[in-house]
């Protein structure tokens, strides 16, 4: 691929870049990877789609007052150079790190639209086809349980809460689990107690093992 060496052809290549990148660097932060990022192709091509959408959202703004000061031919000011500098900060960096945060963070803000979304999917097609790569990766970024137990034998179980401060791996790394706060669990994996001095417990989830989210351990 042939990079542009001229001004405004640099701009034009940034301006279809990198709202893109910065969207999907901060959904890949917030939730981890998905199929299309098995490739740096893949990563691209969709970098490149948003970032289309996100100037063709600033053209739609923007566009008729940036034409009509460009066809004045006033000479460009300083204060007009650092006034374009912050709003291609803003358009470039800025406003896709947020949108991004608000469609992948904790889900609250839109939660109302993900759900019409998966009602309508459900009464206009019969397929349950998911974008996110595994049933693991799907279970924890979208459970709002806040207790995990974990069994890795009979009659063996590990577990505790589950909170902020508590982590689970996603595609394409292995199944493990950070736990904060663990507690010793029963044989039938009832939760009697948190455990005294513990820092947490990390568990690598094998495929023989059992994992359990439940909403409040104390029911």
């Amino acid at each position: 691929m042939t990079l542009p060496t001229d001004g405004f052809g640099v701009l034009a290549y940034l301006a279809l870049v990198v709202p893109g990148i910065v969207f999907i660097m901060v959904r890949s932060q917030l939730r981890g990877f998905r199929d299309v990022d098995r490739t740096v192709g893949g990563r691209l091509l969709l970098a490149f789609v948003v970032s289309v959408v996100f100037d063709a959202i600033y053209l739609a703004v923007f566009g008729a007052a940036v034409v009509e000061r460009l066809q004045a031919g006033d000479p460009v000011s300083p204060f007009e150079v650092s006034l374009a500098a912050w709003m291609f900060v803003a358009a470039a960096l800025v406003i896709p790190a947020i949108a991004s945060w608000v469609i992948y963070g904790d889900g609250k803000l839109l939660r109302p639209l993900h759900q019409f979304a998966a009602r309508m999917k459900a009464r206009l097609t019969n397929s349950r086809y998911e974008s996110t790569p595994t049933a693991w990766d799907l279970a924890t970024t979208s459970t709002e349980a806040t207790w995990v137990r974990i069994r890795i034998a009979d009659g063996v179980w590990v577990g505790g809460k589950f909170a902020d401060n508590s982590y689970f791996s996603t595609y394409p790394e292995p199944r493990d689990i950070f736990i904060e706060e663990q507690y010793t669990l029963t044989e039938d994996g009832d939760f009697v107690a948190a455990v005294e001095g513990s820092a947490g417990v990390w568990v690598a989830v094998r495929d023989d093992y059992q994992v359990e989210w439940l909403y409040d351990a104390d029911e």
